[in-house]
């Protein structure tokens, strides 16, 4: 099973291209941090409010991802031109073995080609602090890791837990989504993350 075909089946058609997180009732809205700014009194950057985020986010990581758990690591790129081969965050963040596994999905339309590549591996196999850092530098050339791909500055980044029937997509530096499928996890979350919550 692919992740398109686990997301029509577990989260009722689920499409990561076009649909809003916000808008699906199962979903969470989390702040990453909230003491800090990204830049300091003399508009450097924070470093400070950076280790904040990057703490946040893989302990969200840690507490949604067990070991044991299969996970599909999908990234979703839109670009002009064709791109001829797999994103780098691939070779860059994920072990050797993973390359083969690598499944890609294309779309066409008058702006360009959306991809979505997807692949099914477990945690350790992944250097996920690394990558979560690196989705929270992307705004940043400065800071490092980055995601180095010369036709791809932004690509989104998809965990999804096939066990536990949630997505966690961390956006950038201010924020993420947690999305789920079980209505008791969902609360039980809702609860455990409310200082952090998002209120639009």
């Amino acid at each position: 099973m692919n992740h398109i075909d686990y997301l029509q089946s577990k989260f009722e058609n689920l499409d990561l291209v076009n649909s809003s997180f916000h808008e699906l009732p199962l979903s969470l809205h989390i702040k990453l941090q909230d003491e800090f700014y990204q830049l300091d009194d003399q508009g450097e950057i924070n470093l400070e409010y950076f280790k904040k985020v990057y703490d946040s986010a893989i302990n969200m990581f840690d507490e949604l991802f067990n070991e044991s758990d299969v996970l599909y690591l999908v990234t979703v790129v839109r670009i002009e031109k064709p791109l001829t081969k797999p994103l780098g965050l691939y070779s860059k963040f994920t072990s050797k073995s993973n390359n083969y596994r690598l499944k890609t999905f294309k779309e066409f339309d008058e702006d360009g080609q959306t991809i979505q590549f997807s692949l099914e591996t477990r945690k350790k196999d992944i250097a996920y602090k690394k990558m979560i850092k690196a989705i929270c530098n992307q705004d940043f050339k400065e800071l490092t890791p980055r995601f180095t791909d010369k036709l791809v500055t932004y690509p989104e980044v998809f965990f999804i837990n096939k066990y536990k029937g949630l997505i966690f997509h961390i956006y950038d530096d201010r924020g993420a989504f947690i999305l789920f499928n079980d209505e008791k996890v969902h609360k039980d979350f809702n609860i455990k993350y409310s200082t952090l919550l998002r209120r639009e």
